[in-house]
């Protein structure tokens, strides 16, 4: 698998770190308790999901501080009611959802990149 920082990556190859975390964390064993089982993923596994949940944390941080400042550049738009109170409110629940996936990042990769330095 490529990543963003591989010399051979082109600049506009799509970069889906979601879905490519999302798909490696579907592969891996659970423990009873809930949590990743490390001891059965190999170090280059849990590397990759690793930077993985990183760009994806990067883009989510990334991403909620440009929703922020749209947002306060468009406050008359949305007191005047061009822009509906209900997309404001979606735009809420979105964002923080986004704030939520990014904790769990922080999480996994932690987790991952623990386990991968004690396996090495």
């Amino acid at each position: 698998m490529r990543r963003p920082s591989d010399p051979e990556t082109p600049r506009t190859a799509p970069l889906r770190p979601i879905r490519q975390m999302l798909d490696q964390l579907s592969r891996l064993r659970l423990s009873a308790d809930g949590t990743i089982d490390v001891s059965h993923s190999s170090p280059a596994t849990l590397r990759s999901l690793a930077e993985d949940a990183e760009t994806t944390l990067s883009t989510i941080h990334q991403g909620l501080g440009a929703l922020g400042h749209l947002l306060a550049h468009s406050a008359v738009p949305i007191e005047d009611g061009t822009i509906g109170a209900d997309s404001l409110e979606s735009l809420g629940f979105l964002m923080a959802e986004m704030g939520d996936l990014a904790a769990v990042c922080v999480t996994v990769a932690a987790q991952c990149r623990r386990a991968a330095a004690s396996k090495a």
